[in-house]
């Protein structure tokens, strides 16, 4: 497709910017793809290194948009089907290559377990939306927990193919507009160009400001890094240099500004973390260093970097940077399934001498051949798109069969649970760890209820109360409202305090209570700033709490009792009392009414999820993937000293229905105890249903209003 605007302008003659490989660019290349491949390895010896995609953002920015307007400004046309096929070619047979081999690898090695997650995100890579799937996951308080899969990392791949897709559309768009204005082409889309640059600059900030989560991922948020490559790409052909290595600056100008991008990047590369928010601000360093790089090119100077940058293994790198991004990524995720323990130095080493060999070979034998072959016609467009459009069917239906197989095995799990927990038997979870009373049923020796294909959906959900409004819910209640007798038990807090429900639901069923319920996942009831850095979900949880608390001095004289349970802090080295502070402040007023308050000790939580333990399991036994019970309580619980602070709260520590003196068993009475790394499962809850109602009525929390 080639649309021409004869009526635009004539330009002035611009000399052709050189085409072959700058070695400069070369290098950015190797140096961001060895910051991306080794943060992945070591992230605690370069925990910036995330920051080397951002480079390659620029870098395309640059290339793509120096291409676009030499052929925009010779002539005054953009052949939009060459454009996307060349891309196709370049690009497409190493990622559905890598793809295609991550999805064997997980069929092969990875437990049912985790199959529709990782089958539904190559699907997501091959048709490159996999940053907008791991945008909202990111911002999905269930979905958080998920392990990463084998394509996590194709987000990036999906930003760039959507970036190659809209931007010829814009500066086509903006040579439609030069011709209609009878303005220069070049220029008009420098200024088309900057305005979208900036404007996405602009979101960034703001939503990097109040969705970190979110914007990470989002295209939107990442566009202004490929338009700053791009501005420089037209600054520099309206420059118009005529030698291939001459610097737009002065030589040792030139060089000083090389030296200082390259600093520049190692230092973002050793400083910034996890912990910095990002694109926001924080991306401006490693993007305005790579335009210097860029701009300085390779500066005729003997202080300039070419020493380094002209050293054939920093070329090669460059050369292989792709492949190189591709391969090392899936065998992280897989490695320590085959080898059934965390990754030690060596196998690490292993992945990074391998991914260089795969990115070599990738190269050699499938990247140069279909990019400049003529076999079977693929230079030709259609051709490229016919063969595009076979490759992503095949791989798309293959994952999700995938899928489908994964489900339909979730979906007889899920049947052979409900068959069992109708009719419970004796010992059945909670049961055999009851303190005073050992149980043991032989019968459940080897059972996992739910098993690992199904625990996902043994979260504990009711209709009604999901949602993340910070309103009061009225859909959200159980038992009999009408029966002013029951006593009214209200359900405070976050996702910890909605795992109790399926122990509190039933005794609402059997008419023991009416059970109003109030959570709100991630967002406890307390008066602490939320440690969220997003800040929107920081005021959307102080706007519930706000309402909460309004609805609680409304209706203290009509509530019985209210539990409560939080998630426990990792522990601080310092600020316990700052924490439990929190609590004691928003318990009080309600306490200080006469409403008996319910602490419910946090469960024990998991430094990785059992569930990928247990599913590698050949057999299972009492004490498979058990944790020792030092390690189950690294976080602090402020719950604990925030019952002890307030007068009318009281306690429940249920810890010894987790675990014994020496450990916390990941199965117990045959049920599967943890959804997640955090979260017990509905089902064992459900077996500590006896137990926390007999604590109840101990307290008199279930005495009948009006008498017994």
């Amino acid at each position: 497709m080639a649309v021409a605007s004869p009526s635009a302008p004539p330009e002035a003659p611009t000399k052709q910017a050189p085409r072959g490989l700058r070695p400069e660019i070369q290098a950015l290349r190797a140096g961001a793809a060895l910051l991306v491949v080794l943060y992945h390895l070591w992230p605690g010896r370069l925990p910036g290194g995330f920051m080397g995609v951002d480079v390659f953002f620029v870098i395309s920015g640059f290339l793509i948009t120096s291409h676009l307007a030499r052929e925009a400004a010779s002539t005054g046309r953009i052949r939009l089907g060459r454009f996307w096929a060349r891309r196709a070619r370049r690009l497409l047979p190493a990622a559905y290559l890598v793809l295609a081999t991550s999805a064997l690898g997980v069929y092969l090695w990875m437990p049912l377990l985790n199959w529709s997650q990782n089958f539904r995100e190559i699907v997501a890579s091959a048709l490159y939306f996999q940053n907008w799937r791991l945008a909202l996951d990111a911002v999905d308080y269930l979905a958080a927990e998920n392990s990463p899969s084998v394509a996590q990392h194709y987000w990036t791949l999906s930003v760039e193919e959507q970036f190659y897709v809209a931007w010829p559309l814009i500066v086509l768009a903006s040579i439609l507009l030069a011709a209609r204005m009878g303005t220069r082409r070049l220029g008009t889309v420098t200024v088309v160009i900057a305005v979208a640059t900036a404007a996405s600059f602009v979101y960034s900030l703001w939503l990097t400001y109040n969705n970190v989560s979110f914007a990470y991922f989002s295209t939107f948020t990442r566009a202004w890094e490929f338009g700053a490559g791009a501005l420089l790409a037209l600054v520099t052909l309206r420059a118009a240099p005529t030698r291939r290595k001459a610097s737009t600056l002065m030589p040792h100008l030139g060089a000083l500004v090389s030296w200082a991008g390259l600093a520049v990047l190692v230092y973002c590369g050793l400083q910034l973390s996890g912990a910095t928010p990002f694109p926001g601000t924080a991306a401006l360093l490693p993007v305005l260093a790579t335009v210097a790089v860029i701009a300085a090119g390779m500066p005729a100077s003997p202080l300039s970097p070419r020493w380094i940058i002209e050293r054939r293994f920093v070329q090669w790198t460059g050369d292989i940077s792709y492949p190189l991004y591709l391969w090392h990524w899936p065998p992280i995720v897989l490695l320590p399934i085959i080898l059934g323990h965390e990754l030690g130095f060596w196998p690490r080493v292993g992945i990074l001498v391998g991914s260089f060999a795969a990115a070599a070979f990738t190269k050699r034998f499938v990247e140069d051949p279909i990019r400049r072959g003529r076999r079977l016609g693929i230079q030709r467009s259609t051709v490229t798109f016919a063969f595009t459009a076979v490759a992503a069917a095949a791989l798309v239906a293959s994952c999700l069969g995938g899928v489908q197989h994964a489900t339909a095995v979730a979906d007889r799990a899920e049947q052979f649970k409900q068959s069992v927990t109708r009719d419970t038997p004796p010992c059945f979870g909670a049961a055999s760890m009851a303190p005073g009373k050992p149980c043991d049923n032989p019968q459940l020796d080897g059972l996992l209820v739910p098993d690992t294909t199904a625990i996902r959906r043994d979260g504990a959900t009711y209709p009604g109360c999901q949602t993340s409004s910070t309103e009061v819910r009225t859909t959200c209640s159980f038992g009999d409202g009408k029966d002013d007798r029951l006593p009214h038990v209200v359900v405070i807090g976050d996702s910890h305090a909605r795992s109790l429900l399926p122990a509190l639901v039933p005794m609402a069923e059997e008419g023991k209570l009416f059970l109003d319920v109030q959570v709100k996942a991630g967002c406890n009831w307390s008066s602490n700033p939320h440690p969220n850095p997003d800040r929107t979900i920081a005021e959307s949880c102080y706007e519930w709490r706000k309402n909460v608390n309004a609805y609680l001095t409304k209706n203290a004289d009509d509530i019985d009792a209210i539990v409560t349970g939080a998630l426990a802090h990792p522990r601080p080295a310092a600020g316990h009392e700052e924490l439990v502070a929190g609590f004691v402040k928003a318990w009080r007023p309600v306490a200080e009414r006469g409403v008996p308050i319910v602490a419910v000790r946090d469960n024990t939580a998991q430094p990785v999820d059992t569930n990928d333990c247990l599913a590698l399991e050949k057999e299972i036994t009492a004490d498979s993937c058990a944790l020792p019970r030092p390690k189950a309580f690294r976080a602090y619980d402020p719950l604990v000293g925030a019952a002890q602070q307030v007068k009318g709260a009281r306690l429940y520590d249920f810890t010894s229905f987790y675990c014994d003196d020496r450990t916390c068993p990941a199965v117990i009475g045959g049920v599967n105890v943890y959804r997640d790394r955090t979260h017990v499962s509905k089902t064992y809850m459900a077996t500590m249903k006896p137990y926390i109602e007999q604590r109840l009525d101990q307290d008199g929390l279930l005495t009948v209003r009006g008498g017994a």
